[in-house]
């Protein structure tokens, strides 16, 4: 399939073929898994990192094949809802992982990382994961928030990573709206989009503090929730903010070195 290559300019996508994705740098895979996200973190020269693995039917391993991905330093499971872990159990069993990191775990993943041969590590706010010259920080959620038993609403707790790779700066927002994980994340290029697009009272401030060029959001084509909301549609609007959505476009495909990054859409 051929790619088409857009640079970002503040409030539109320019032409295609308008600028080619920087050589030797960083490659971020935002997934298309349907009603649910997977998020592959390629550094040069250092493992990759994939950050959830979709819902049961995704088929993450073959994707992250076809990326030329054949083990993981890490899978960063943002919370343990199926839209985002369920595709746990069969990623690890075919592809080598060395960890499992996550905030809160269910006990079918803990189970395949066992089995698998993969180490667990706990995150939580102020955490750092690192490979080569990629870092991811840990925004969300404060440690003390952790451990108080079932969260009345188990999004609030989903992890909130800044990924950085020299000047390039993504947010990558799990399922915690702006609304309940208040985070300084500076200014950042790029948003994924917190919980596939869903109402967030918190997202006008969000953008105002960050001011990202793109917001990509990682959305099943006629999803029975209504996401992405119109509401929230209509805030990136407002903010003048670019917006690539994976029941579009598919797998959306980004590339970043030095000071440079550009987006490359199927």
């Amino acid at each position: 399939m051929a790619v088409v290559v857009v640079a970002v300019v503040r409030g539109r996508l320019p032409p295609p073929g308008a600028s080619p994705l920087p050589a030797g740098g960083l490659r971020v895979h935002v997934l298309d898994v349907g009603q649910g996200d997977s998020i592959l973190l390629r550094p040069p020269r250092a493992p990759a990192i994939l950050v959830d693995s979709g819902p049961p039917d995704a088929d993450v391993a073959d994707d992250l094949a076809s990326a030329g991905v054949d083990e993981l330093g890490a899978l960063v499971v943002t919370h343990p809802d199926l839209d985002h872990v369920g595709g746990a159990s069969s990623l690890l069993a075919r592809v080598d992982t060395a960890e499992v990191l996550f905030a809160r775990l269910d006990r079918a993943t803990r189970v395949a990382a066992g089995a698998a041969g993969s180490d667990l590590g706990r995150l939580a706010a102020g955490a750092v994961v690192r490979s080569g010259e990629l870092r991811l920080d840990v925004l969300w959620p404060p440690r003390e928030r952790l451990g108080l038993g079932k969260p009345a609403e188990p999004n609030d707790l989903s992890l909130v990573l800044l990924a950085r790779w020299q000047g390039f700066r993504m947010l990558l927002s799990g399922d915690a709206e702006a609304e309940a994980a208040v985070v300084e994340a500076g200014d950042i290029d790029v948003l994924k989009v917190a919980h596939h697009g869903s109402d967030d009272a918190g997202l006008e401030a969000l953008l105002a503090r960050a001011d990202p060029e793109l917001a990509v959001i990682s959305v099943g084509s006629a999803n029975p929730y209504g996401h992405p909301t119109a509401a929230t549609l209509g805030t990136l609007e407002a903010a003048g903010v670019n917006v690539v959505r994976t029941d579009a476009t598919g797998t959306v495909e980004l590339g970043a070195a030095g000071n440079s990054w550009a987006i490359a859409a199927p």
